[in-house]
């Protein structure tokens, strides 16, 4: 590939879905590797783009009037486009030995080649996104929380059954995408044959404490899934309640009905 330095390395969260399919059939040029999930370019000689199904690209080595250029056409790909990104960044140093010291603020690494390029970019990605999803079940706890507030203070919910639908329809969303998206736990495939790769994964992993922040999530959602279940069931208890109610309101007018048909 090129010689080895210091490279940054740019992650953005761009929205729901990136069409992979359709960008690589409008832009198959300097595409190195690709999947279902993901594609891996090398735009010029030591500059680097990856993108992902879920929504994130990464950028190494480029400067920042490259990465929107970039941005701005990989936008019109984009399903359910964020107004605010989640980004970050990562400062990578190549070295000339073997090694890889991963330290609070710095990460260096013995070894230069596309598979090593890719691994950095994908944990970048995949901190981005974890970002992302843990402000999204944040907002969703903290509205709950102010219904559970309310249930507090006065007795009763004002949360609607199809609100609290859509909350549970977000939360396995979610919770789906991780599952089918994030190495948090695993290893990816190229690691699986690949010794050096596969520390490299792991120091990753503890670098950006993904396996922590991803219990953390589930944590969350977790009680989110156990708040709403509370919320339906009073839900669906109210409305057995009011067509119980119904149904004796309609008995009542049927004999009063017949009575007075009787006596009239």
């Amino acid at each position: 590939m090129t010689d080895k330095r210091d490279f940054t390395y740019s992650a953005y969260l761009l929205a729901d879905k990136i069409d992979l399919a359709s960008y690589r059939k409008d832009h198959p040029e300097h595409l190195i590797s690709s999947n279902s999930s993901e594609l891996y370019f090398q735009t010029s000689e030591d500059k680097f783009m990856y993108l992902l199904s879920y929504g994130v690209a990464v950028f190494a080595n480029m400067k920042p009037a490259d990465i929107q250029w970039f941005l701005g056409r990989v936008s019109s790909y984009c399903i359910n486009w964020k107004e605010k990104s989640v980004e970050d960044d990562l400062q990578v140093e190549f070295l000339s030995d073997s090694q890889i010291q991963i330290g609070f603020a710095e990460l260096k690494i013995g070894r230069f080649d596309h598979p090593v390029n890719r691994m950095v970019m994908l944990h970048l990605a995949q901190s981005v996104a974890l970002d992302h999803y843990s402000i999204l079940m944040e907002q969703i706890l903290r509205s709950i929380n102010t219904h559970t507030d309310l249930m507090r203070v006065k007795g009763r919910i004002l949360l609607s059954k199809r609100k609290a639908l859509r909350f549970i329809g977000t939360a396995l969303s979610t919770k789906n995408t991780i599952a089918e998206n994030l190495y948090i736990l695993d290893s990816p495939e190229i690691a699986w044959e690949d010794e050096f790769l596969d520390q490299l994964h792991r120091k990753l992993v503890n670098h950006f404490e993904l396996a922590q922040r991803y219990r953390a999530l589930e944590n969350t959602l977790k009680i989110v899934g156990d708040n709403l279940e509370v919320y339906i069931s009073y839900n669906n208890h109210r409305e057995s309640s009011r067509l119980e109610w119904i149904i004796i309101i309609l008995i009542v007018i049927e004999v009063v009905d017949t009575l007075l048909a009787k006596f009239i």
